[in-house]
């Protein structure tokens, strides 16, 4: 008996499906080595704060599979970043080669056949190294106080339909990074009163874009425009405006200053409590100090 070596549809279907899957692994991979990018160089959770955290995920989400790779050297252990450059080539093959390199074998069901088992192949590969990597990351997890439970949790109220919502955008994190790597005119502080009690600033720019403090010296805010109640800071605002580095050179978390007017400095430094910093302005005659 003769069997026909004709590609049915339903062969083919499989055929795309496991290249779906395939790729769909891919981009689990890929998303969970950008969340251990976004954490390698976080200090202390008692350090950091939402936004600054917000600002790492969307700059390593806007990057592709192999820039998070590249960036990731010197961050994980060696035996992965030695594996993930072949994940690099067989996942940039997968996305941009495959259905052009192997198309003269799409014709017959028995080569149909073999491309489904390479495919089944690169899912077992990309599914493998995430969850070794998000074995090894499990533990860092914990140090940002990520337990299992809060995972849950989350995960619980994304699948309800209550999410975060979502980052920013590729354009507007690189339009940020930009703002942030450049000398900055600083026109005003803002200060308004927090529900706990205590106080809150926001620096505004000559373009009207808004920041906070953050580890590193100005960082993401959650504010697109000021508010009605917000008041200029009475003490900082006759050195202003001033030219500033957002990104000065930190000794140490929330260690460093903005060069202001007149020779004076706005300097920060940590609290004496957790979750609390210091700032104060230095002048020649005097130096003041505030707590937040």
């Amino acid at each position: 008996m003769v069997f026909s070596n004709e590609p049915t549809d339903d062969l083919m279907r499989e055929m795309y499906a496991n290249f779906g899957l395939a790729y769909y692994h891919s981009e689990v991979l890929h998303r969970g080595l950008a969340i251990i990018l976004a954490t390698s160089n976080l200090p202390h959770r008692d350090l950091i704060t939402r936004p600054r955290i917000e600002e790492k995920l969307a700059h390593a989400f806007s990057l592709t599979l192999g820039d998070v790779i590249t960036e990731l050297v010197g961050k994980i252990p060696s035996e992965y970043s030695t594996r993930l450059d072949q994940i690099r080539e067989k996942r940039n093959f997968l996305a941009h080669h495959f259905f052009f390199d192997r198309a003269h074998l799409m014709f017959r069901a028995d080569h149909i056949c073999q491309l489904i088992d390479e495919l089944n192949g690169y899912t077992e590969l990309f599914n493998r190294l995430d969850k070794e990597t998000s074995q090894w990351f499990h533990n860092r997890q914990h140090e940002f106080g990520l337990t299992d439970e809060i995972l849950q949790d989350s995960l619980t109220r994304i699948l309800s339909g209550d999410g975060e919502e979502p980052l920013p955008g590729k354009e507007v994190v690189k339009d940020r990074e930009k703002k942030l790597k450049r000398k900055q005119r600083l026109v005003r502080v803002w200060e308004f009163n927090l529900p706990d009690g205590g106080k809150s600033l926001v620096f505004e720019m000559q373009d009207g874009s808004l920041w906070q403090l953050c580890d590193v010296g100005l960082g993401w805010t959650q504010f697109q425009s000021t508010e009605p109640h917000w008041v200029e800071h009475p003490a900082i605002k006759p050195h202003l405006p001033a030219d500033i580095i957002p990104r000065p050179v930190a000794i140490k978390p929330w260690e460093y200053e903005f060069k202001l007017k007149a020779g004076t400095a706005l300097w920060v430094k940590p609290g004496k409590h957790d979750r609390t910093f210091l700032w104060g302005l230095r002048t020649k005659n005097r130096n003041t100090e505030k707590k937040t």
